[in-house]
């Protein structure tokens, strides 16, 4: 799709959302993907390639309602990238059905990975005139009936969105603006063919505000002055980094494939942790940190090849927005605002894990305890002296990411926790499962680690990586980890 005319620009990407359409633009992070699995009542179970009108108009209605998924992004591959008003919108262009072929309950999961896998490899087109976000419905397709039976009433809704329009947890809300929306248009009578050309003729008054604009940030003298001498103090006069496992050093010529593995962490399981993590005043991210902690620190047991690790946590910036400088209308919109911290795990904590007869449970809770005191260390002080009010200072993005072509990682996973689910009250397509996964960050940690969950139902567990960076076995190895953790731990009371 392409326009003869200019499209209307709206405001300049802010600089975390030209942090992200920079990267688009090189092809080293593509989008994000948060997927819903919605479980129909009997009389209503989908079937086939269709979509139905009650889902259209639902779509509509979310589309409407939020600015972010109706802008399109100009000049993308300059440092000068503005968000453009799109005047229609067809959603059958946006919308595809796709049946994943399986023989079995495990097939069909398999499918749904990968094709979340291949989502994220795939790049925007037309960025000035369509708004870059996709979704995708998936249906088994068996010609086993006990498969289909065991299936029946389950399709998976995915939403693949550009990290520029929004983050993580505005993509659970999004599929959240969905159900509802669902539910209210069954409950009217809809036409045979819904209306899927969307017009907007007039541009928005204005769209939700990059995170500059609404989060008061302000940086120190001190801070400053160590974030330069971290950059560019010469390196004699520099104590050397402790070194920690970050698989390969950053390579942009090696192909983008991301690749999704999902740990799903049952309802019984998920609240023996919980109420284990409220007595312990740990929260599951934390304790996640502490269990990828354990479960890499046995796997790569050569202090060698990893005597140390860094894992970073996202942190959202919505508790820190200023109601003065925001747009009233806006507050709940979908957009971006986040952040993230880095927790530094020392060769003393890595040793102390692989030690013979070492206690791992104790270990795993007391490593928590040291993550959840940091990063409520961390909030405490936000929005002062925070990276992400250094990124105003990056004048070519481009040149940056260039820079960091072949330098080591400085992360060895991150984890991005958005939340929970719930189901709106009353409606009759529930959803049971949320997956989500940031893609390969080819110039970031080699292992993304992303939580969420459904009120009442799973806790998942979406492991993204990318091929030839990190190992298949390592990834299958800390799959395996955090769901046996999980399991133990709601049998005995102790992770092994």
């Amino acid at each position: 799709m392409t326009s003869n005319t200019s499209p209307r620009i709206l405001r300049k990407l802010g600089n975390n959302e030209h942090f992200s359409s920079t990267r688009h633009h090189l092809g080293i992070y593509r989008c994000v993907t948060v997927t819903c699995r919605h479980l129909h009542p009997p009389s209503s179970h989908p079937h086939g390639t269709s979509v139905s009108p009650s889902f259209y108009a639902a779509l509509a209605a979310v589309v409407k309602d939020h600015p972010m998924l109706r802008v399109g992004i100009a000049g993308e591959d300059t440092n000068d990238a503005h968000f453009t008003h799109v005047p229609q919108i067809d959603l059958r262009n946006h919308v595809s059905v796709v049946e994943v072929p399986c023989r079995s309950v495990r097939e069909y999961e398999d499918g749904v990975a990968r094709r979340q896998g291949w989502e994220h490899d795939q790049m925007y087109e037309d960025l000035d005139v369509r708004p870059p976000w996709r979704v995708a419905i998936l249906r088994p397709g068996s010609d086993d009936e006990n498969v289909l039976a065991r299936l029946r009433g389950h399709e998976d809704v995915l939403f693949a969105f550009h990290h520029s329009l929004m983050d993580g947890t505005s993509g659970r809300r999004f599929h959240e603006l969905l159900l509802s929306a669902l539910a209210l248009q069954r409950k009217e009578q809809l036409p045979a063919e819904p209306a899927c050309v969307l017009s907007f003729p007039e541009p928005p008054a204005s769209i939700p505000e990059p995170q500059e604009a609404v989060v008061d940030f302000s940086l120190s003298v001190r801070f400053m002055v160590g974030v330069l001498w971290d950059q560019f103090g010469p390196s004699f006069l520099k104590a050397p980094k402790q070194p920690v496992w970050n698989a390969i050093p950053i390579d942009f010529s090696l192909p983008y494939r991301t690749r999704v593995r999902p740990v799903d962490i049952p309802p019984e399981a998920l609240s023996a942790l919980l109420a284990a993590c409220r007595s312990r005043s740990v929260t599951v991210t934390t304790l996640l940190q502490s269990l990828v902690l354990a479960s890499l620190s046995s796997r790569l047991a050569s202090a060698a090849e990893a005597p140390a690790f860094a894992g970073v946590t996202s942190i959202s910036l919505r508790p820190f927005t200023t109601p003065s400088s925001m747009d009233p209308a806006y507050e709940s919109s979908l957009r971006v605002l986040v952040a993230a911290y880095t927790h530094q795990f020392s060769p003393e904590a890595v040793s102390a894990l692989r030690a013979p007869g070492a206690d791992t449970t104790a270990l795993i809770w007391e490593n928590a305890r040291r993550v959840k005191g940091e990063l409520a260390a961390k909030l405490a002080t936000m929005p002062r002296d925070d990276i992400m009010a250094v990124l105003k200072f990056i004048g070519d993005w481009f040149a940056f990411w260039r820079g960091r072509d072949g330098k080591q990682r400085a992360d060895s996973w991150e984890i991005s926790n958005i939340g929970v689910l719930k189901n709106p009250d009353g409606a009759d397509v529930k959803a049971t499962r949320l997956l989500f996964t940031n893609g390969a960050m080819a110039a970031g940690p080699p292992i993304g680690i992303n939580v969420a969950s459904v009120a009442g139902s799973h806790l998942t567990l979406g492991l993204s990586w990318q091929d030839a960076v990190v190992q298949d076995e390592l990834i299958n190895h800390l799959a395996d980890d955090l769901s046996a953790y999980a399991a133990k731990f709601h049998e005995t009371g102790n992770f092994v």
